[in-house]
């Protein structure tokens, strides 16, 4: 049994998808002046590893070497489980199903990556989690968001099974 060749095409699409998500966070932070809260911040974080990483294994399906998409698909499942559980957990206190006081105005990496100070338009937290009132179509931005990232992860896991599946069944 073969193996199938690492989809490029898949990989990359999920890097664009990654840059339009972060894209559209902007675009609603500076366009329409919502603030996003520390979570939010994070989510952009891992939409960042994740695209990166979906872009080295373009790249490694590109040059043939897909021995080396071992050391890309950790970080990107990781992240991508890391944006749905942020996501989930804004859209939970948001709602009231839970309370917590755990959502600060620093960001996890403060201390060990200063994003925030290196790139603060795209990673200085201004929102507190549980107040957004910002909705689309009377649907609260962060399930929006919430749907867009389980979206992007079931794409993820299509694309990992896609590239370990044997290619004769």
């Amino acid at each position: 049994m073969t193996r199938h060749p690492l989809p490029i095409a898949l990989p990359l699409i999920i890097a664009l998808l990654c840059a339009a998500m972060l894209g559209g966070a902007l675009l609603t932070q500076f366009w329409m002046g919502w603030e996003p809260c520390t979570l939010c911040v994070q989510i952009r974080l891992w939409l960042c590893v994740i695209g990166f990483s979906a872009l080295l294994l373009s790249f490694v399906g590109l040059v043939k070497q897909n021995w080396l998409a071992f050391l890309f698909w950790p970080p990107l499942l990781a992240a991508a489980v890391m944006a749905v559980i942020d996501n989930a957990h804004v859209v939970l206190i948001e709602t009231g199903v839970m309370e917590s006081t755990s959502c600060s105005p620093f960001p996890f990496y403060s201390d060990y990556l200063p994003l925030h100070e290196y790139w603060p338009d795209v990673f200085m937290s201004g929102g507190i989690c549980g107040q957004n009132h910002y909705s689309i179509f009377a649907i609260p931005f962060t399930v929006w968001t919430l749907l867009s990232i389980s979206a992007l992860f079931l794409l993820i896991l299509f694309t990992l099974w896609r590239s370990i599946r044997p290619a004769n069944r």
